[in-house]
């Protein structure tokens, strides 16, 4: 019933995501946004419809969310004292049980989501993808991420997550592998074509997504869900930044530059080649990522065992905090270096070497990688 349950949570907000992706096709399509309407609304009126539903939900959520307490604490009343909850959070954090599903949730995101970085630009550039229908596609894939909700939830909710997990993994890359490598060599490049990937992949990839989440649920104990699902989730969140900022760093060292987008301008063959290169090293970490299967239960009755016999140390809680703690500082040094002109020429930051920048005059302050930098701005 938790899975179901959850499922049920994903597919409402997936229906909000429909609404939302209506809104911005026909909405934010003017020339103030990239788009090709000569009508639109302005920054101003947008963030006016967005502040209403959202002081809306300020009274929805206070008089009409009830959340009745029904965990006795040790003094027999209902609620748990601060330290008798802490204590129960800790003893779940330090189990090995929770320490596996922390490291798929982690480990996960991060070796599969080093992405290259040329995507954004084979996608503008080569596929010559448009705002409006690139909304539209959006729109369409929302719908049919839907439905792969509805069918886990229906005829897949007690499928082995390993098999359902690898199985889509290898679908989406290997359907991505083809419409990518067709657009690097030219010999289909078109807006129409490119976004057709989006009807193939969202049904597989809303089973993939919500999949990877039913352990969260299954981890949790009565009277600690909420801090349970805000950790793990957390940790498997925290897995994309850690890991653009990691590619940022790897993809870097491509030549020619895969962040400039006067490459794609004079789209020689040697630079095809280039791209089509990191999209495999790209394919290569997705397909490593499903080696993190390993830590994952095969179904809710396996997660349940393992939270009941596994032994609890706690050596799993300390290196789980140390490793979220380091993951999260880093991702956001590096990447709020590659946001700043006057860092995002550092190696660390993904750049060329602030060495190899133009020098500007002390007066002025800082270099610049403008190429670089626009490749930072799309990937984050």
């Amino acid at each position: 019933t938790r899975g179901s349950m959850q499922t049920t949570a994903y597919l409402t907000r997936s229906v909000g995501e429909v609404c939302s992706g209506m809104f911005v096709g026909l909405f934010m399509n003017s020339k103030n946004y990239n788009g090709s309407f000569d009508w639109g609304l302005s920054f101003e009126q947008v963030c006016l419809c967005f502040a209403v539903p959202a002081v809306i939900m300020v009274p929805v959520s206070a008089l009409m969310v009830h959340e009745p307490q029904a965990v006795v604490g040790l003094d027999g009343k209902k609620g748990l004292k601060c330290g008798e909850y802490f204590s129960m959070c800790w003893d779940l954090i330090k189990s090995k049980a929770f320490f596996y599903a922390i490291l798929y949730m982690f480990l996960s995101p991060v070796i599969g989501g080093i992405s290259t970085t040329a995507s954004s630009q084979v996608k503008i550039n080569w596929a010559g993808v448009e705002n409006f229908q690139n909304q539209m596609f959006s729109l369409v894939g929302n719908l049919l991420f839907i439905v792969g909700l509805w069918l886990v939830k229906t005829r897949y909710l007690n499928t082995s997550w390993r098999k359902l997990l690898m199985v889509t993994m290898i679908f989406l890359n290997v359907v991505d592998a083809f419409f990518s490598t067709l657009t690097i060599f030219a010999v289909v490049r078109n807006q129409y074509f490119y976004l057709g990937e989006t009807v193939l992949t969202e049904i597989p990839s809303a089973a993939n997504f919500v999949v990877s989440t039913f352990i969260i649920v299954e981890m949790a104990d009565d009277g600690n869900e909420g801090l349970v699902y805000g950790l793990m989730t957390t940790a498997g969140n925290l897995g994309s930044p850690f890991a653009r900022a990691i590619g940022n760093q790897i993809y870097r060292y491509f030549t020619p530059s895969l962040s400039s987008a006067d490459n794609y301008i004079e789209d020689t063959q040697a630079f095809r080649w280039t791209v089509f290169n990191s999209f495999l090293l790209s394919y290569g970490f997705a397909f490593a990522s499903l080696g993190m299967l390993y830590f994952l239960p095969r179904q809710k009755a396996e997660a349940q065992e393992r939270k009941k016999t596994w032994p609890r140390h706690p050596i799993y809680g300390y290196i789980t905090i140390v490793m979220l703690s380091i993951a999260l500082i880093y991702s956001l040094t590096v990447n709020f270096m590659s946001m700043r002109p006057s860092t995002m020429c550092m190696e660390f930051a993904g750049g060329d070497g602030c060495d190899l920048a133009p020098v500007t005059p002390p007066m002025l302050g800082n270099s610049s990688n403008a190429s670089n930098a626009s490749a930072r701005l799309l990937l984050l």
